[in-house]
């Protein structure tokens, strides 16, 4: 490993940030000797600042930057990389871990879409009371500022990244028609069955491969950093408290995900890894 520390841009609040520092802390850095944090918060639409666009041109966290100025510029590569530096690399590897996190990925059931998009009247209610529709204003305010004056090279991106958040922002501060209520309602339910339909199958089979409790057999591999990620948020969205128990957990989540049962493996799964501290350390929700 290299003596320079990496820097890595991440936000408390971003999903797929909290892959890289689950392997950070899994694989042996230390915290601070090791890392440079950089928090970009996407609450407030920091990630649309030209400052940051220039680092990376999505606007997404992470972004991973090494000792030696090789750039990252999402979680997949980002983790890769990290295992590649890291002092003490996963023992075991899945070795289908790489069809598994691009499953984990998919647009599909995106778990940023699953927090952002209602299900129903009610969902609509809470998430209009709730973080969605404020997360949705701090940027559509950071938006609307930097589309006044953009930077040539960032403008087209800006005003569409400013029209698309409008768009969804509009369903919860306005009264939207039936028909487009329902549109909204039925992307939101095909992200949750896209949600069981991977729990209940690549996600399940993937668990039992390796006689778990993780995908890689006893100890966390690359494809778990990805997985946790991914199932935590997914979890959170459905509106128990994060870090709640499998017991609490799974029959939400099954609830959510069409009502049919969801393998124990899961349930395993997620209580083996809320008794890590690389969970608890990084508040993974």
């Amino acid at each position: 490993m290299s003596s320079e520390k990496i820097t890595l841009y991440e936000f408390v609040g971003s999903c797929w940030a909290n892959a890289p520092k689950i392997a950070l802390s899994e694989t042996g850095f230390k915290k601070d000797k090791d890392v440079e944090w950089v928090s970009i918060n996407l609450a407030e639409g920091k990630n649309f600042e030209p400052d940051y666009l220039k680092i990376n041109l999505a606007g997404t966290v992470p972004t991973l930057i090494t000792g030696k100025g090789e750039k990252f510029q999402d979680s997949i590569s980002a983790v890769r990389q990290i295992i590649k530096l890291a002092p003490h690399p996963p023992k075991v590897d899945a070795h289908t871990s790489t069809s598994i996190i691009e499953e984990i990925h998919a647009s599909a059931h995106d778990p940023n879409a699953t927090l952002l998009f209602a299900i129903n009247d009610e969902d609509r209610k809470e998430k209009s009371n709730g973080l969605p529709k404020g997360f949705l204003q701090g940027r559509q305010k950071a938006l609307d500022k930097l589309a006044e004056n953009p930077p040539d090279e960032f403008k087209d991106f800006l005003l569409k990244k400013k029209k698309d958040n409008q768009q969804l922002l509009d369903f919860y501060i306005t009264e939207p028609d039936e028909s487009t209520k329902q549109a909204h309602y039925s992307q939101g339910q095909n992200l949750w069955k896209s949600v069981g339909i991977a729990i209940r199958g690549v996600i399940t089979q993937a668990l039992k491969k390796n006689d778990g409790p993780f995908a890689g057999g006893e100890e966390p591999s690359e494809v778990d950093y990805h997985l946790i990620t991914w199932l935590a948020r997914t979890i959170t969205n459905t509106g128990i408290e994060p870090g709640s128990p499998a017991s609490v957990a799974i029959p939400k989540l099954q609830e959510y995900t069409g009502g049919h049962n969801i393998d124990p493996v899961v349930g395993q799964y997620w209580d083996a890894w809320l008794a890590r501290d690389s969970f608890k350390d990084n508040s993974i929700h």
